[in-house]
């Protein structure tokens, strides 16, 4: 049986799951479900946040494996004052916040 986070094409919504997706982008579980079925336009914001949830996954990604980078999300991590990146991500420029560390992680810069 292969494992879902083998998967080199795992999304962040399987990754994380629809409910702490939701909870990023400010929206509720069942409108993402209903975007899934249904392609309907999201509203700008969401749709922003969106990109950079999907940016911070595809970074993330390109440093771990679908594994760590899951446990890199749901961890404390030190520059973000050992807060954990996906509580950080729902606040108000949370992304950005996190967006940042990962493109210096991918740098080699440290924090």
């Amino acid at each position: 049986m292969v494992s879902l986070l083998s998967n080199p094409n795992l999304s962040i919504e399987d990754a994380l799951g629809l409910a702490e997706v939701a909870h990023i982008l400010g929206v509720h579980p069942r409108t993402i479900e209903r975007r899934r079925g249904a392609p309907k336009a999201p509203r700008p914001l969401e749709a922003q946040r969106a990109e950079k949830l999907h940016r911070i996954w595809h970074e993330l990604i390109g440093l771990f494996t679908p594994e760590n980078a899951i446990y890199w999300l749901k961890h404390p991590v030190p520059v973000l004052e050992n807060r954990r990146p996906v509580e950080v991500m729902a606040e108000d420029g949370g992304l950005d916040r996190v967006l940042d560390v990962v493109g210096r992680m991918s740098w080699g810069i440290s924090a």
